[in-house]
């Protein structure tokens, strides 16, 4: 049965038989377009920090909302109960009041919280019919990404009645997905269309979150799914088209679930990923002059064979666009098999290929060079950072490399604004910390990125680098750093993980896990010396995809043979935990299996906290399991004190690229000192001391 108003509640909608404990599809849907307190509102605060208003992020979430009512199907799950919060502008209105849409909430922060308070305190919670539920959450607006803490935007931010600007008055998506991954509903879904965008003065002023998601307590029972998919990457934006009804990531997922995305009658959730991602950059190539790019992003705790609809037998036509120059609607039964490839040429035309250097140099020796400097990086204030403000040194033991790394190429655009620097690092066990530092040089004052290294043979690394622009005070500084592990000429382990990774990143995870050849594994897992790293990286694209099993027990190996590798435990709990889910009794021959789990979780307090992004996140969700576990005395405390440690990293890192960058500003409350983090204290908080 449709859903219906009801009265004396704005924007709750319920199926007329609904009682409290009903199983079925509970959601909560907000769209923000209209922002009084930024640039361009009615009583704009004194300081917005150049946020505005947009134009299609109310109608986008209307149009989701209607889409549920009319034609969301689902065999076993009604749509029982949804919030609907909105803050149109007053086109988006006019359109709403026209089509008879009057029922909404506005989306101002006391509502948001509150409707949020409702939405996960009427979710069942009784274990049948908690099973046979699903929440689905989405937001379209403005966000922020605050290091590791991605903010959503209410309609009132920034309201400058309280006086000063409350920063805090915001939702953590960090908190919903936390919460998503405990609360006993058998599924979750998220979908988040808002910017991430890093070192504005939001996130530099260190704003987070005020608590709204409920605590839970620790449960046996966890859902089979808790899915997620972000319109773009930590720190990225998510583009709108002026004039447009939807926005690129709403109109992508509206065009999914009208049948454009699923290859049979069901659209699963890794399906949906795969269109959305499709789709975007298709629609933005078609809006935007120049290349543009906005990598959807997804997270997964569980099984992303999630069906998020089953689709009509025919699919249902897009809704008339606003008329000429309107945004093609471009999604198709399958994915194109072009897409990858327009991906990967629309991310190298951001350089000039006339600028490009590859030839080799030493680090120690560019760095005494300053023509070498400037043949390469272009601009004063990018060769002077090299010059000045580019250290490296060993993560284990805080010592600068004496030699061995190597600069192969570097490529950039014109302005230098952006410079890709291609390394090589040296053959060592305990890794590198890379730190770029300098007030006048960088943003934050100090960026390093801890980067994992082969006993014996080299491992290469690509650096993305982005300049702010000038102020009149002050010339372009670094704003952003991203790492990743890079495509190497003589080691087929890299090159074939770099094809991979690139895959996974601007085309399908999936597919891309499936094109890891065991062969190509087991190649990496038996060169001992030179391609554990890559041997790291691949593994971890297999769990990220639900593909763990297939490792068998090399994710032991790993951990036992590179023990100066974190990650490698990571996997070989995750390993664990995926047998005993399964019901091994004895999984790999282990006859305590729960015992070498907490241990090897545990071995991070000697370890140090993984390397790579995916594996913290993977040790955390890890580490929450163990701790509703039956637990020896002082188990407990190890395990927390590993948690512990994470929080701490995400207090002062960012997510973005392979490999989590530290910043020295905002330095967390909880720290003794002032001024920028030291590297001394960036390598505790990795822990390495």
């Amino acid at each position: 049965m449709a859903l219906e108003p009801v009265a004396g509640t704005p924007g709750l909608w319920r199926d007329p038989q609904w009682q409290a404990g009903m199983p079925g599809l509970y959601a909560l849907l907000a769209g923000v377009s209209a922002y009084p307190h930024l640039e361009g509102g009615s009583t704009p605060a004194p300081d917005a920090f150049g946020l505005g208003q947009l134009g299609a992020s109310a109608n986008t979430a209307a149009s989701l909302f209607d889409w549920l009512r009319a034609d969301f199907r689902h065999d076993g799950l009604p749509l029982v109960w949804c919030q609907l919060l909105l803050a149109p502008t007053a086109q988006e209105k006019a359109g709403f009041d026209a089509r008879g849409l009057a029922h909404y909430a506005p989306a101002d922060h006391a509502t948001l919280v509150k409707a949020i308070q409702r939405w996960t305190g009427q979710v069942p919670s009784a274990p049948a019919a908690a099973r046979q539920s699903r929440t689905l959450f989405f937001f379209s607006g403005h966000g922020v990404q605050s290091n590791w803490r991605a903010l959503l935007l209410p309609s009132d931010y920034l309201d400058p009645d309280p006086g000063a600007p409350q920063l805090q008055n915001c939702v953590s998506t960090r908190e919903l997905q936390d919460w998503m991954e405990q609360s006993p509903v058998g599924e979750h879904l998220a979908l988040i269309d808002a910017c991430r965008n890093e070192f504005s003065p939001l996130a530099s002023r260190g704003a987070t979150a005020n608590t709204c998601f409920p605590l839970l307590q620790a449960s046996t029972q966890v859902p089979r799914t808790a899915a997620s998919l972000a319109a773009t990457s930590p720190g990225m934006q998510a583009y709108q088209v002026p004039g447009q009804p939807h926005t690129l990531f709403g109109q992508a997922v509206l065009n999914a679930v009208r049948g454009g995305g699923g290859a049979d009658a069901r659209l699963e959730f890794r399906e949906l990923v795969v269109a959305v991602r499709e789709d975007v950059n298709k629609l933005l190539g078609a809006a935007a002059q120049g290349q543009l790019e906005q990598a959807v992003r997804p997270r997964v705790e569980g099984d992303d064979a999630l069906v998020v609809t089953e689709l009509l037998a025919a699919p249902v036509p897009a809704p008339p666009g606003p008329g000429p120059g309107a945004l093609p609607r471009v999604g198709a039964a399958r994915p194109r098999p072009d897409a990858l490839a327009a991906a990967l040429r629309a991310s190298a035309e951001r350089f000039d290929p006339a600028l490009a250097v590859h030839d080799a140099i030493a680090f120690e020796l560019l760095t005494q060079d300053m023509h070498e400097i400037h043949r390469r990086m272009g601009h004063e204030y990018a060769s002077i950072l090299w010059r000045e403000g580019v250290h490296a040194l060993g993560l284990d033991d805080g010592r600068p490399l004496a030699q061995g790394l190597v600069l192969l190429a570097v490529e950039r655009d014109d302005a230098s604004s952006l410079v890709q620097v291609d390394l090589e690092l040296p053959a060592r066990a305990g890794g590198v910390l890379l730190v770029f530092e300098g007030v006048q040089h960088v943003q934050r004052e100090r960026l390093a990125v801890a980067l994992p290294t082969d006993a014996n043979g080299p491992v290469p690394i690509r650096l993305s680098l982005q300049f702010g622009r000038p102020t009149p005070h002050e010339g372009p500084r670094l704003q952003k750093l991203q790492a990743r592990l890079g495509p190497s000429a003589h080691n087929p382990h890299y090159q074939h993980l770099w094809t991979l990774l690139r895959e996974a990143e601007l085309g399908s995870p999936r597919k891309a896990a499936e094109r890891a050849d065991p062969e190509h594994l087991r190649a990496a897992a038996q060169d001992q010396p030179n391609g554990q790293v890559a041997l790291t990286a691949g593994m971890l694209l297999q769990a990220s995809t639900g593909r763990i099993a297939e490792l068998q027990a090399w994710t032991r190996s790993l951990a036992q043979r590179a023990p100066e590798l974190p990650d490698a435990a990571v996997l070989w709990a995750a390993s664990l935990r995926d047998a005993l889910d399964h019901g091994k009794k004895k999984p790999y021959g282990e006859s305590a299996p729960q015992a070498a789990f907490v241990a090897a979780l545990a071995s991070l307090q000697t370890r140090g906290l993984p390397y790579f992004v995916d594996s913290l996140e993977l040790a955390e969700r890890l580490l929450r399991q163990a701790l509703r576990m039956p637990l020896q005395p002082g188990q407990g405390a190890q395990l927390r004190a590993v948690q512990q440690g994470i929080a701490q990293l995400y207090e002062v890192a960012q997510p973005d690229g392979q490999f989590p960058v530290l910043a020295g500003l905002p330095r967390p409350a909880g720290l003794p000192g002032q001024g920028p983090l030291t590297v001394v204290e960036m390598r505790a908080l990795l822990g390495r001391r």
